[in-house]
C-alpha cells in the first residue's frame, strides 16, 4: 500500500506529527468542553478529526460520530447528515436504538454503492420540520447511556442555510446538551471566527478555539523520510526538503506529490523524477486552468496569474503591482480581491495574499513570460 495517504485516514503510523493538537483535542471533548477547529483549506483538519477518533475508539464510555456538512443546502440536508452518520456506527447496542429511534421519522434506508454503508433519508411530513427532527436526535442523544462526542466539519455552511435564525436555534439546543460534546470544524477562517468571536452571535465564545497551522516542515520531513525508508524507497534530505517547498507544506499537497512518487515504483527517488512529476500536475492542471479561464472575468484571471506570479501578494493595489501586470484601477482590484475571496480561490493569511491550489500556483508560476498579460490564450510550459 501506498504509505502516502491522501483520501481517508488509515492509521497513526501514516498520520504525521500533531501531537499536541491531538492532546488538546482529546482533553477538550473528554473533559466537556467543546472545541472549534479552524484553518485554511487541506491542512488536514479532518484526518485530525479521524485521528482522535482513532484514539478514542477503544474506550467503551464513548460513541463518536463525524459528519461533513459541506455539501447540505438547508436543515433537512443537516439531519440527513446526522441520521445517516449514527447508522454507521457498528456497535451492536447503539445500532439496534439508533434504528429504532429512527423509525418514527419514517425514513428511507438505503445503500450506499460505494461505501456498502446504510444510509438515512428523513423525509419531513411537512415544510418546516428539519428543526423539530433535530432537537429530537439530540434529545436521544442526551438520554443515551454513553457520551456522544459529535465532529462537525465544515461548520460554516449553516450559515448558508435558507431557514431564518437556524444559527441561534441551534445554539440553544446545543446549550444545554450535557452528553453531547462536540468538535466545530472550519475552513472559511472568516465566517469560523465571527461565528465563534462575534459578541452578537449566538455561537459567541461556546467552545475553546484552537487554529491548525502547517505541520513543521522538519517534523513533516522526518515523517517522510521515514516513510519512504520503510517501504523500501530512497530520497535524500535535500529532495525532501526542495518537495516541501514545492507543495509549501500544505498537508494534501504534499501527501498528493510524494504519493506519485512512491507510486511510480522507482526505488530512488531523483531530481529529475520529481521534475516529472511537476510536469505530471502542470498537464493536469493545464485542463483545470482552462476550466477556470472560462468562468472568471479576464479581470479576475489577470489578477490570479499575478498573485501567482508573485507567489503572495502583500498590496494588491500598490501602483508598482498594478502597473507590472496592467491590472487597471485599484477599485477595479479591490472588486476582483473580495470575488475570488468568497469564491475561496484566494485568501488572506499573515498579511498577503495567496492562491489556495498550490498546484495551480506551480502552473501559473511555470507559463511562459509572453502569456503572463494574456489569460485568455492557451499557456505555455517551461
Amino acid at each position: 500500500m501506498n504509505p502516502f495517504v491522501i483520501s481517508a485516514y488509515k492509521a497513526p503510523e501514516f498520520f504525521c506529527d500533531r501531537e499536541k493538537e491531538t492532546r488538546a483535542i482529546i482533553n477538550s471533548v473528554t473533559n466537556g468542553v467543546n472545541i472549534v477547529l479552524y484553518s485554511l483549506r487541506r491542512i488536514g483538519k479532518t484526518g485530525l478529526i479521524k485521528h482522535v477518533f482513532h484514539a478514542l475508539a477503544d474506550r467503551a464510555e464513548y460513541e463518536l460520530i463525524y459528519i461533513d456538512i459541506y455539501r447540505t443546502k438547508n436543515v433537512d440536508d443537516f439531519v440527513n447528515e446526522l441520521a445517516s452518520a449514527m447508522l454507521r456506527i457498528d456497535r451492536k447496542v447503539w445500532y439496534r436504538r439508533v434504528l429504532e429511534f429512527l423509525k418514527k421519522f419514517r425514513p428511507v434506508l438505503t445503500i450506499n454503492p460505494v461505501t456498502g454503508q446504510m444510509e438515512a433519508e428523513i423525509r419531513a411530513v411537512s415544510e418546516g420540520q428539519g428543526p423539530q427532527n433535530l432537537d429530537a436526535i439530540f434529545q436521544f442523544m442526551e438520554q443515551y447511556p454513553s457520551k456522544i462526542i459529535l465532529a462537525i466539519d465544515e461548520f460554516q455552511q449553516i450559515t448558508a442555510y435558507p431557514e431564518p435564525g437556524f444559527e441561534a436555534f441551534l445554539r440553544s439546543k446545543i446549550q444545554f446538551l450535557n452528553n453531547v460534546n462536540f468538535i466545530f470544524s472550519g475552513s472559511n477562517r472568516r465566517i469560523i471566527s465571527s461565528m465563534f468571536q462575534d459578541y452578537n452571535r449566538p455561537f459567541y465564545q461556546s467552545g475553546s478555539t484552537l487554529y491548525l497551522d502547517k505541520i513543521p516542515e522538519d517534523a513533516y520531513a522526518a515523517f517522510i523520510q521515514q516513510l519512504m525508508e520503510c517501504t523500501n524507497r530512497k530520497i535524500t534530505g535535500e529532495l525532501v526538503l526542495k518537495g516541501l517547498q514545492w507543495t509549501e507544506s500544505f498537508t494534501w499537497f504534499t501527501q498528493n506529490y510524494f504519493n506519485r512518487l512512491w507510486g511510480t515504483g522507482v526505488k530512488t527517488i531523483t531530481g529529475n523524477l520529481m521534475k516529472s512529476i511537476e510536469q505530471e500536475v502542470f498537464a493536469e492542471k493545464e485542463r483545470d486552468f482552462i476550466e477556470l479561464r472560462n468562468i472568471l472575468p479576464e479581470n479576475q484571471m489577470q489578477l490570479l496569474t499575478a498573485i501567482a506570479k508573485e507567489n503572495s501578494v502583500q498590496k494588491p493595489t500598490a501602483k508598482e503591482f498594478l502597473s507590472a501586470y496592467k491590472l487597471g484601477p485599484a477599485s477595479t482590484v479591490n472588486a476582483a480581491l473580495r470575488v475570488l475571496e468568497q469564491k475561496e480561490i484566494i485568501y488572506y493569511e499573515q498579511h498577503a495574499w495567496q492562491l489556495y491550489d498550490v498546484y495551480m500556483k506551480r502552473f501559473l508560476q511555470a507559463t511562459r513570460r509572453n502569456h503572463e498579460h494574456h489569460p485568455r490564450k492557451r499557456p505555455g510550459i517551461l
